[in-house]
């Protein structure tokens, strides 16, 4: 059995767009395997300002980080993006299944290797000294973990991600993520308006060396 044929097995739930799945704090039983939308992961600094360390989207599970961890307080804040419908997993059940699966056990490690190497990609791109470099890194990494197209439309996956998204997820202000992204549009590295967020990888490409190909 893979691992979608066992999550298919799980209940199913949805989320509205804002609605949190989880807070920090909460000490899960379940984890959530996002079957559509996505689901942001938030952290919130001492003076309440947030900032967008990843998202979530399509067979993903949340939150990954306490798959095996003994830690069992959720650090971070979880939330829906989008509307969006999850598989609710019993953690204690799916591990218990998974001992006793050698292939299953080795999709898992595929996938949990697959993610942190998306991880690694968002260091990347927020550890950028320069916020149009930042946002670049972002964009690129986003387009290419979520399609294998040369150019992008983030919107028409379901990422419609406003200015202030964006600068929450490069830890810029929103007038300086403006500026930035009309730079980038000006040198046809992306097209950004009201009903469209095209990410031309093959463009960004040779400014994001590094980044996954």
């Amino acid at each position: 059995m893979s691992i979608a044929d066992f999550i298919k097995k799980s209940p199913f739930k949805t989320f509205a767009k804002g609605e949190l799945l989880l807070q920090e704090g909460d000490c899960p039983k379940k984890l959530f395997a996002v079957q559509d939308g996505f689901v942001k992961v938030t952290a919130l600094d001492d003076s309440g300002s947030e900032s967008m360390l990843w998202i979530a989207g399509r067979y993903d599970m949340v939150p990954t980080e306490l798959l095996f961890s003994p830690q069992g307080a959720v650090r971070f804040f979880y939330t829906a993006y989008t509307d969006v419908a999850v598989y609710e997993i019993d953690k204690a059940e799916f591990l218990d299944f998974a001992k006793n699966d050698h292939s299953l056990m080795s999709e898992i490690a595929y996938s949990m290797s697959s993610h942190y190497d998306d991880l690694l990609g968002r260091v990347c791109s927020i550890e950028q000294t320069v916020v149009r470099d930042k946002i670049m890194h972002t964009l690129y990494n986003l387009a290419k973990r979520f399609s294998a197209e040369d150019s992008v439309d983030l919107f028409s996956l379901g990422l419609k991600l406003t200015h202030q998204d964006i600068a929450d997820m490069v830890g810029a202000t929103r007038e300086t993520a403006s500026i930035e992204l009309q730079k980038l549009r000006r040198k046809r590295l992306i097209i950004y308006n009201r009903s469209k967020l095209i990410v031309h990888t093959e463009r960004l490409a040779p400014f994001v060396a590094g980044a996954p190909a």
